[in-house]
């Protein structure tokens, strides 16, 4: 006989696809989790996974085990919702989670308009969670995110990408900043000449950001240099950085639009921007689609009208 935990662990390695990401899911060690594995294995008699170059694959036994594993877990979670009160079922969560690599405010830009026009309509409670990508993408593969949105095309078999934008990137300065400055900007000023005269620093995403790397290719690719004053990780602190006057910054023009409309932020650059910066909604390729799914990749695709 086996070990009802053993099953579960051997269910969400083969859901999520791969040890590495099951375990930091399950919250314990890879070397634990394989062990586990082994021992429901020994005790089935039966080899579950195979390798196939560096990917774990299920056997065909595995692929038998994981089909009742499913249908067993399934039913479990059909009786916990069965027992929830009236009140619990009425407050369905419908789960985004969004890329570290994300300005998070401007996603208020795409819901907003959402929970208004939904308002009667739906019983469900939206809610916004913030992680890595791969944390993001192993909560979309066991079900615990309905979407996914991100800054980096995700190539697997089990998510399919709904919808995706080119936001243009500009240079961004505070408005009041140009002014205390008295510095005057038109369509026809060339970035190099805008920082060899601004005599503030380049405010700037830190290293692990993508939006980062390509900053640096493009200001390479100009041949300018100019000084760091500020770099931070969070998207958001960057921006709030730029409207301060800490320095000016490359952002995507979506990520700034209420401070543009505000004219809190001055725009330097071509309409198409200096490059682009792309932003993916991704989903489970299993999932069922309802409309307020449909709502928020309508509302996500508007955004693609300033590429």
């Amino acid at each position: 006989m086996f070990n009802f935990n053993h099953l579960y662990y051997f269910y969400v390695t083969a859901k999520i696809g791969g040890v590495s990401n099951a375990a930091k899911y399950l919250r314990i060690s890879q070397p634990s989790l394989s062990s586990q594995l082994k021992i429901l294995e020994s005790n089935i008699e039966v080899k579950l996974f195979e390798k196939k170059g560096r990917v774990l694959q299920l056997t065909s036994d595995g692929e038998k085990t994981f089909a009742y594993a499913k249908r067993m877990f399934d039913v479990a979670n059909e009786l916990a919702e069965s027992l929830k009160s009236p009140g619990e079922k009425m407050t369905e969560r419908f789960h985004i989670g969004i890329s570290e690599q994300v300005e998070r405010p401007f996603i208020a830009d795409i819901l907003s308009p959402v929970i208004r026009d939904n308002r009667g309509k739906t019983n469900k409670i939206i809610s916004i969670t913030s992680a890595p990508d791969e944390d993001i993408l192993q909560l979309l593969r066991t079900k615990e995110a309905d979407l996914m949105l991100t800054n980096k095309p995700i190539y697997a078999e089990d998510v399919v990408e709904l919808a995706s934008i080119a936001a243009p990137v500009n240079l961004m300065v505070s408005t009041q900043l140009l002014k205390t400055l008295k510095m005057r900007v038109s369509k026809n000023t060339s970035i190099q000449d805008f920082l060899a005269a601004f005599p503030g620093g380049l405010v700037i995403p830190s290293y692990k950001m993508k939006l980062r790397h390509e900053t640096d290719l493009f200001i390479e690719n100009i041949k300018t240099r100019k000084k760091i004053s500020f770099e931070s990780d969070i998207m958001s602190v960057v921006g709030r950085a730029i409207v301060d006057g800490a320095g000016c910054g490359f952002l995507p023009l979506p990520y700034v639009l209420e401070e543009i409309k505000m004219g809190l932020i001055t725009v330097i650059g071509p309409k198409a921007g200096y490059w682009k910066h792309s932003l993916y909604m991704i989903a489970h390729k299993e999932d069922d689609y309802d409309a307020l799914t449909e709502d928020i990749v309508k509302r996500f695709k508007q955004l693609d009208k300033w590429s």
